[in-house]
C-alpha cells in the first residue's frame, strides 16, 4: 500500500506523469498494460522477427530523445516472450568506455541470464557454468591471470582455477555459440538481444561504438535465432550502426515519430484508470487537455519532456496539510494559467544555474524565434561570436537540454530550442 501523498486528493495512488519504463505487466504503478498506440511500429518488427524463421534478424529503433523508443523494444519483448521467444526486460548498454571485448562479455552475460531466466534447470549446464566462470572472473581480475572461482566453472563443485585468456572474445566465443544452441534445443523460437544508451553517447564516443559494433556482427548479430535489438536517438543510430556499409547492409532501421495526440490524451486516461485510489469514486482530472495539448505542442513529441512539465507544473499546484480539500471533494482541472508560469520560473532559474555565461545567448534567440531552426554559421551570425564559441555554446546547451539536434540541411547540422526552452520563452 501506498503512504498518502498529495495525488489521492484526485483519488490517485501516485503521479500518473511519471517517466520511468513501463515494466512487467504486473509492475504495482508501471505495467505494461499500460502502453499505448505505437501499431504500426510493433507489427513491422513482429514480422519481421517472426517470419525470419530460425533465421536472425537485426533492428535499430531510431527517433528522437524521449519519443518512447525503449518502452516500444519493451512492449515488443513482452509480445515475443508471448510467441515462444526468451527475451528479459534488461537491456546491455553500450558504453563510452567500451572495447570490443567488454561489450561482447557483457551482451555474452545477458545470455546466460535470459536462458537461466527462462530455463532455471539449465544452471547446471556445462556451457552456462563456462559463461558464468568467464564473466565473473573478467570482472575481477585483468587479462593472463589465474584465479580461482568458487562454485563456478566446468562442473559447477567446489572451487575452480579458471584460466583468463588474454583474449576474452577468442575465449568466449565457442560459450556463446553454444548458449545459442541451448536457446533451439529449450525449445524457444529465438533469443532477443536489446542494446540500448546510444543517445547517452557523444559523437566521437558513438563513432568508436560503430567500430565496436562491427567488430561483433558475423559471430554475434548474425548467428542463427538472434534477434537484435539496437535502440538511440537518430543521431546516434546513424553515426553507431548506419556508419558502416557492413553494418547498414544487414541492420534494418525503424524510426519511432512522435506520439500522436489523440495517443497522448489515451495515454493519460488510461494511467488515470489504473493509479485510481478508490475503485468506487471517480478520478479527477490532474489538469486539463487544452493544458496537455499545448505543452504537447512546445515539447513536439518529447513525452517524457512533456510528462515531467506536467508532473512539476501540476505536483508544485497541489496543496499540502490544513488548504488541502478532503479525497472525492470536487476539484477543477488546473489550467495552463496557473502551472505555466510555474514551470517557467523553474526553468528559468535552472538556465541561470546551469550556463549562467550562455543564457543570454539562449535568450537572443528565443525572443527572436523560439521556433527557428540553425545552423552554426546562422547562429554565428545571430550571436555575433566566433565559430569556435558557437561550437563550445551548443555543445554545452545540447548537453544540458536547451539545445536538440533535430536533423540536417545540405550537410550542416539543424538545431532548435528543446520543449523546455521553447516553454521558458512562451508568451
Amino acid at each position: 500500500m501506498s503512504l498518502p501523498n498529495p495525488w489521492n486528493l484526485y483519488n490517485l495512488i501516485g503521479s500518473p506523469f511519471f517517466q520511468g519504463i513501463l515494466e512487467a505487466s504486473d509492475h504495482p504503478t508501471r505495467p505494461l498494460t499500460l502502453f499505448v498506440g505505437r501499431e504500426a511500429e510493433l507489427q513491422r518488427l513482429l514480422r519481421a522477427i517472426v517470419g525470419a524463421g530460425a533465421h536472425s534478424t537485426r533492428h535499430a529503433i531510431a527517433g528522437a530523445p524521449g519519443v518512447g523508443k525503449t518502452t516500444l523494444v519493451q512492449e515488443l519483448k513482452a509480445k515475443l516472450i508471448e510467441d515462444g521467444y526468451f527475451a528479459s526486460a534488461d537491456y546491455v548498454p553500450v558504453l563510452s568506455t567500451d572495447t570490443p571485448a567488454s561489450l561482447f562479455l557483457r551482451i555474452l552475460a545477458s545470455v546466460y541470464e535470459i536462458l537461466l531466466l527462462a530455463r532455471p534447470h539449465l544452471a547446471d549446464n556445462r556451457s552456462m557454468q563456462e559463461a558464468q566462470a568467464l564473466v565473473r572472473v573478467h570482472r575481477h581480475a585483468s587479462a593472463n591471470l589465474s584465479v580461482s572461482v568458487a562454485g563456478f566453472g566446468i562442473g559447477g563443485g567446489g572451487a575452480q582455477n579458471v584460466q583468463i585468456p588474454a583474449d576474452p572474445i577468442a575465449g568466449g566465443l565457442g560459450i556463446l555459440r553454444d548458449l545459442f544452441a541451448l536457446v533451439r534445443t529449450a525449445g524457444a523460437r529465438g533469443i532477443v538481444l536489446h542494446l540500448n544508451n546510444l543517445e547517452n553517447l557523444t559523437d566521437a564516443e558513438a563513432a568508436h561504438a560503430a567500430d565496436i559494433l562491427r567488430s561483433l556482427r558475423d559471430f554475434v548479430f548474425q548467428q542463427d535465432s538472434v534477434h537484435t535489438l539496437i535502440v538511440g536517438t537518430t543521431d546516434a543510430v546513424q553515426a553507431a550502426v548506419n556508419q558502416h556499409a557492413q553494418m547498414r547492409s544487414v541492420f534494418s532501421t525503424v524510426a519511432v515519430a512522435p506520439l500522436p495526440l489523440a495517443d497522448v490524451h489515451s495515454l493519460l486516461r488510461a494511467r488515470y484508470a489504473a493509479l485510481r485510489l478508490d475503485p468506487n469514486e471517480p478520478v479527477g482530472l490532474p489538469v486539463d487537455d487544452a493544458a496537455v495539448d499545448t505543452l504537447y505542442a512546445f515539447y513536439r513529441g518529447d513525452l517524457r519532456g512533456l510528462l515531467k512539465a506536467l508532473e512539476e507544473g501540476v505536483g508544485a499546484s497541489l496543496p499540502f496539510g490544513a488548504a488541502a480539500p478532503a479525497i472525492g471533494a470536487a476539484r477543477p482541472a488546473l489550467t495552463l494559467g496557473t502551472i505555466l508560469p510555474i514551470l517557467q520560473d523553474r526553468a528559468r532559474a535552472q538556465l541561470t544555474m546551469e550556463l549562467p555565461s550562455r543564457a543570454s545567448y539562449l535568450t537572443l534567440w528565443g525572443t527572436s524565434d523560439p521556433t527557428a531552426l540553425h545552423t552554426q554559421a546562422s547562429l554565428k551570425r545571430l550571436w555575433k561570436i566566433s565559430q569556435a564559441a558557437v561550437s563550445t555554446t551548443l555543445d554545452e546547451m545540447t548537453q544540458t537540454g536547451y539545445v536538440v539536434r533535430v536533423g540536417t540541411k545540405e550537410r550542416a547540422v539543424l538545431y532548435g530550442l528543446s520543449g523546455t526552452s521553447r516553454l521558458i520563452f512562451a508568451g
